[in-house]
């Protein structure tokens, strides 16, 4: 599918709509054999749409090898899906057209490394399940290291359009103007993959972005990214439901629930080696 050095190519239209055949026989679960009731309207049709940017490895992104969804969320998305009795469907939808996408109908729930805020929880409801930090990145051969995002004065950093990391690194960007300091170059672009393929192609100097795609980049071609800060933020994250259902909002709780307490949601977790971000009620 791409290169993990120089390539991400588009896997299919923006909104494509993807049918996961990612489950085992072993992880289907029907209907009747459902622990956690799902709604009316999604048990009649036996699936749930969620909408995704897959374009954030290793949250979400396509399988080189089968050219299906794969990642942490999508893990987690059909982990819970079966535990309601129904099967997991993702539709590809840009970061930040996510919230207007589920507003206006086009899947049930966002399932996309969403962070849990004040403004967000105004307009959607969120059902937290993971605890994401977040770092500059840099090339390897970089010596680009700072303690504080305004640190980065005159420094050429990629971000995600609409993100909360957005938001962070403007925000830093006016602590560093107010101080009469030269600003930083900051280039949003509407895909995480796009901001990282700036990155390695020496358009940019650093990526602001989650901390675990450091590792999952070197997992892929080892020593080609480093870490190049402290974790600046942690934040709750959450999947996003429609404000006006809160039966769709319970049944993910108690799905959520579930599969904490009967071991499923550890072996999504210890797949991907995100021990450090695993979730735990009360957080």
């Amino acid at each position: 599918m791409f290169n993990h050095k120089t390539c991400w190519p588009k896997c299919g239209a923006q909104a494509a709509y993807l049918s996961v055949a990612l489950l085992a026989a072993s992880a289907v679960a029907t209907t009747a054999e459902a622990k956690t009731t799902a709604p009316a309207k999604l048990a009649q049709k036996g699936t749930i749409t969620y909408c995704s940017d897959i374009s954030f490895p290793p949250f979400e992104f396509y399988d080189a090898k089968t050219n299906e969804p794969a990642g942490f969320d999508i893990d987690l998305g059909i982990a819970l899906a079966a535990e309601m009795g129904l099967k997991a469907e993702y539709k590809n939808i840009g970061f930040d057209g996510l919230i207007p996408a589920l507003q206006a109908g086009q899947c049930d729930a966002i399932l996309s490394g969403l962070f849990d805020k004040p403004a967000r929880r105004e307009v959607i409801n969120l059902v937290d399940y993971a605890n994401v930090g977040n770092s500059l990145i840099v090339r390897a051969d970089s010596n680009l290291h700072v303690e504080s995002l305004t640190e980065l004065s005159g420094k050429t950093v990629a971000v995600e359009a609409g993100s909360t990391l957005e938001q962070e690194i403007v925000e830093a960007n006016k602590k560093i103007t107010d101080a009469g300091k030269p600003p930083m170059k900051i280039t949003a672009l509407p895909k995480a993959s796009d901001a990282f393929q700036q990155l390695m192609t020496g358009l940019v100097e650093a990526y602001f972005t989650s901390t675990a795609q450091e590792a999952y980049f070197n997992a892929q071609n080892p020593g080609q990214v480093k870490i190049a800060s402290p974790q600046t933020s942690t934040f709750l994250t959450g999947i996003g439901v429609p404000k006006a259902d809160g039966e769709l909002t319970s049944a993910f709780d108690a799905a959520l629930k579930a599969i904490l307490a009967n071991g499923e949601y550890d072996k999504v977790i210890k797949k991907w080696n995100f021990e450090a971000m695993s979730y735990k009620p009360g957080q």
